[in-house]
Parts: structure tokens; C-alpha cells; sequence
């Protein structure tokens, strides 16, 4: 399966560190502040990350556990957007519900991965053809700079197609 020209236009804006920052800056403000990157959009996966700094910063020296969480929240919603642009259809989503687990203190670079691009793909799909509500549980690990397993993130996404006004 091959990318479809809205899903390459969406790609390849929200790769542009110029682009994304502005969009970011205006919808998404403190993901711009937090300093959260997006490093790899693709078909079936995408890659996030943030950096420790002053103002993620927590009490305990490691990283706020919300900037985590945004972070891994955005691995799994570009997916869910790049899906999206595949279909014609207007289609809302949401998040209803999210679930974290930690398991080493969160400094240096942590880059968050989702690979269920598929599953969004397939479960959109769904929703256009049975004209019926449907959720993703979709799953993000984040890693430190050597590589080892900082937390992970589980979002529910709700998928529904948008009534025609009349």
C-alpha cells in the first residue's frame, strides 16, 4: 500500500520542523514550549520524542510524566490523522481513554514509537463501511538514549463519521 496524495501533503507537513512548528505554536501551544518533535511518519509508524529540559522538567529531576504522555499521544494521533487523510469521509476522533506505565526515570532525549498503523487503517475502514462508531487501542513505547524502556502508553482513539448537515 502506497500513501495517498492528501496522506504525502499531511506527511510532508507534519515533518516540516517550519510547518509543524507554526501549527503546533497555534493549536498546540505547550507541545511547542515542551520542545515534542516528530522524528518518522509513515504508512505504519511514527516516531516522537522530547528532550529533558528546564521546562519539562519535574521536582524529581527526571521529566514531568504529562510531557511523556503528550509526547506518546502525538506517536499515536499522527497515525490516526495520516490514516484519516486516506478516506474521503469526514471523520471525528477523540481520544477516550489513556493508560501510562513507567518504569525508569525520564531524562535526555526519550523517543516514543507507534506501529499500529495498520490497525487504524483497517478500523477506519471499518467505521466507513458500517457506518458505526469504532475504537483503536493504540500503543507507544518510549526509550532513553541507550535504548532502554523509560514507559508506555496506551490511547484509546474513537472513530465516527460526521453527519451531513442538512
Amino acid at each position: 500500500m502506497s500513501l495517498s496524495i492528501k496522506q504525502k501533503k499531511l506527511q510532508k507537513q507534519m515533518l516540516s520542523p517550519f510547518k509543524f512548528g507554526l501549527f503546533k505554536l497555534t493549536k498546540l501551544p505547550l507541545s511547542f514550549i515542551v520542545g515534542i518533535k516528530i522524528l518518522d511518519l509513515s504508512e505504519n509508524s511514527s516516531a516522537t520524542s522530547v528532550k529533558y529540559n528546564f521546562l519539562n522538567s519535574n521536582p524529581f529531576k527526571s521529566m514531568y510524566f504529562a510531557v511523556l504522555s503528550m509526547t506518546a499521544e502525538l506517536s499515536t494521533g499522527a497515525l490516526a490523522l495520516l490514516s484519516m487523510a486516506k478516506f474521503q469521509k469526514s471523520i471525528s476522533l477523540l481520544v477516550i481513554e489513556s493508560n501510562g506505565k513507567f518504569y525508569k526515570k525520564a531524562t535526555g532525549q526519550i523517543k516514543f514509537t507507534c506501529n499500529d498503523g495498520a490497525l487504524f487503517e483497517k478500523e477506519i475502514e471499518r467505521c466507513i463501511e458500517e457506518k458505526t462508531p469504532v475504537t483503536v487501542s493504540a500503543s507507544s513505547k518510549g526509550f532513553n538514549e541507550k535504548n532502554e524502556l523509560v514507559c508506555e502508553y496506551t490511547f484509546t482513539w474513537s472513530f465516527k463519521l460526521r453527519q451531513k448537515v442538512k
